[in-house]
């Protein structure tokens, strides 16, 4: 097993699982290849399988008025699902997709997920941390981007650089909740100041 996607994995919560139960479940998911752009998890459609980054950059995103909001990025060592879907068995309204480049990810079903869940209290302790984690996530997002529009783009691109190179131009804007034109704008005010 990847030890440094062992230790990614890891470090998305406070808790601390032991090395042996993170190998056991990455071990025990199905790797699968996911080309640039593809769809992973798609809107309206049931999805109740659980992901891992393993390389790549996946974007969680929704559709409004057929207008894009990217909600967010998984990046390697990152575990997501469909939340409608994996608990509520609802068609999934957050929909994931690749990036730019290629992604390697690994799978696993719901059954074999609470499988983990009902033969391991430290495996429930875990993903309960995690998903305690993921909340704070999106609050936490909420924190470091906002103000001026300048200052979103500048906070991206101090706290995670590796999100701006692996997306579209017209992706980070849909993330900064500006559009594609003042991404520009604020590409060259920035290359201007610093010449």
């Amino acid at each position: 097993m990847n030890k440094d996607l062992k230790q990614l994995v890891k470090e998305e919560c406070k808790f601390m699982p032991s090395d042996a139960l993170v190998e056991r479940f990455l071990g025990t998911m199905e790797e699968i290849q996911v080309k640039p752009r593809r769809r992973i998890i798609d809107f309206g459609k049931i999805c109740t399988d659980v992901f891992c980054v393993k390389s790549g950059i996946v974007r969680l995103f929704h559709v409004d008025d057929a207008k894009e909001s990217t909600f967010g990025f998984a990046s390697p060592g990152t575990i997501f699902m469909s939340p409608l879907s994996f608990y509520l068995d609802a068609p999934a309204f957050l929909m994931a997709e690749t990036c730019k480049i290629p992604a390697t990810l690994l799978r696993m079903n719901r059954a074999t997920f609470y499988s983990f869940i009902n033969g391991s209290d430290e495996f429930a302790r875990w993903m309960f941390s995690l998903a305690s984690a993921q909340i704070c996530i999106c609050e936490r997002k909420l924190s470091l981007i906002n103000g001026s529009a300048m200052e979103r783009y500048q906070a991206v691109l101090k706290n995670r650089p590796e999100i701006v190179e692996a997306v579209t131009d017209r992706v980070l804007a849909s993330y900064l909740e500006i559009t594609p034109q003042h991404l520009c704008r604020l590409k060259q005010q920035l290359r201007d100041k610093h010449s």
